[in-house]
């Protein structure tokens, strides 16, 4: 079973929009207005223009995806324009435990050294608490809180580009 980390293209899309529906189901009962939310976390392909959309296929089947947005291309303003964001790392639920999110995690930090960002941040919640385990273990540090998304509560957490090595090195062992 090898597991190939590439750039998202167009036959991708059904794949990795089934695979961000099937990662964030088990937290519906977290969100209000589920529907509204799942329908945009459905759509996950149509990131691909804002940035670098990464898919994780394995046996030619699509089973993660994440998005890097560089610095100056639009993203939330949560995040300076200077930093590198990475948004929406999914994996399918059948892939957990296997690498995935480990390995679409460093193809991010790549994206990020090559883009010479200062630094690296992302948002998350504490219900998804693998994937913050993750970030946490590798050098990412919760800097505060921001609104809450459909009524869960979030975080925003960087990570300098001083450390973004060592982060690498973590997630290759």
């Amino acid at each position: 079973m090898t597991i190939v980390i590439r750039r998202f293209e167009a036959r991708d899309r059904d794949g990795i929009n089934a695979v961000a529906r099937a990662a964030f189901a088990q937290y519906e009962a977290h969100y209000d207005e589920w529907p509204a939310f799942i329908g945009r976390i459905a759509r996950m392909a149509d990131l691909a223009g804002d940035g670098d959309l990464l898919v994780a296929e394995r046996d030619g089947v699509v089973v993660g995806g994440v998005l890097h947005v560089p610095p100056g291309r639009p993203r939330s303003a949560i995040f300076p324009l200077a930093w590198s964001a990475i948004r929406m790392l999914v994996v399918a639920p059948d892939a957990r435990g296997q690498g995935v999110g480990r390995r679409l995690m460093a193809a991010c930090l790549r994206c990020a050294l090559e883009a010479d960002a200062p630094a690296v941040g992302l948002h998350t919640s504490p219900v998804m608490a693998t994937a913050l385990r993750m970030y946490e273990r590798i050098g990412f540090v919760r800097d505060g809180d921001i609104a809450p998304i459909n009524g869960m509560a979030y975080g925003r957490y960087v990570l300098p580009a001083a450390d973004v090595s060592a982060a690498l090195r973590l997630l290759d062992e």
